[in-house]
């Protein structure tokens, strides 16, 4: 397809103001919406990026700040740093999520460090579990549960296999419930640092009866590079807190419900409570 004859300094204008409003974009999309070459996006990219305009991704760039109040993530924390970060909220997140698990269930559990929560209580339970987390799977492997995994790479130092193996895997199977992780919820959806891992996140999503969402309070309002899915493709958000007004009403709008599993030092009860 001939690129259409628009001048760079037009192109670099339409970029920022793509950027301004959704606080990310792939390489790939903005050539189609230009009508121009990735080599061309590319260049463009670098040189907003020299000039202080964007910030560059692995497949695309990323406002350097987020749109209202949005925080833009371009950078995982190591797995250690994340599992140390709001340690209660994840077990109470976990324990409700739980909760939701049936016996003779078919259950995706996504690779992250709530998910681990999760994997950590499923392990007398009778289901088929199945995942792309080598840690998960490794956890698992003399538990009740049987655990499949896909075939393709090995990604990450969490790790996890991905690639258009394990997408195709997951895309075989029909499940009663995917327990989806990510580094960030906004109104425009779900979002994660890895484009590798967000497909296979979004292969369960679409392979599923009912997506849950496994997030704490510090994911409201965080953009990352890789979007998984929107609001409406979500059945039920798990969180430890209550969320921003804007956020709360996009998913209500959305069909999606909340519930809110306070950390057991907030509640001496030990009850929870929904949204």
């Amino acid at each position: 397809m001939p690129e259409k004859k628009m001048p760079a300094v037009m192109r670099h204008e339409m970029i920022l103001k793509k950027l301004e409003v959704r606080g990310f974009a792939t390489t790939l999309d903005l050539a189609q919406w230009l009508s121009v070459s990735d080599m061309t996006v590319r260049r463009d990219l670098d040189h907003l990026a020299e000039r202080g305009l964007l910030a560059r991704t692995h497949g695309g760039a990323v406002a350097l700040s987020g749109k209202g109040g949005q925080v833009v993530d371009l950078i995982e924390p190591k797995v250690s740093e994340r599992e140390m970060r709001a340690r209660e909220a994840k077990a109470a997140i976990a324990r409700r999520a739980l909760e939701m698990i049936e016996p003779d269930q078919t259950i995706a559990l996504d690779i992250g460090t709530t998910t681990l929560a999760l994997a950590e209580l499923v392990r007398d339970s009778r289901i088929s579990l199945f995942t792309s987390s080598l840690k998960i799977a490794s956890l698992l492997a003399e538990s009740r549960p049987q655990v499949y995994v896909p075939a393709g790479k090995i990604n990450g130092s969490e790790p996890s296999v991905v690639g258009p193996q394990a997408v195709d895997f997951f895309r075989g199977y029909y499940f009663d419930i995917a327990f989806i992780g990510a580094s960030g919820l906004t109104v425009e959806g779900l979002f994660d640092y890895s484009l590798d891992d967000a497909e296979v996140k979004r292969a369960c999503v679409e392979r599923s009866r009912t997506t849950v969402a496994l997030l704490d309070s510090s994911k409201f309002n965080r953009l990352s590079v890789a979007k998984i899915c929107p609001l409406p493709s979500l059945d039920v958000v798990i969180t430890d807190a209550q969320m921003p007004a804007a956020l709360q009403d996009a998913l209500i709008v959305a069909g999606v419900r909340i519930e809110i599993a306070a950390p057991q030092s907030q509640t001496p009860e030990g009850t929870d409570h929904d949204l």
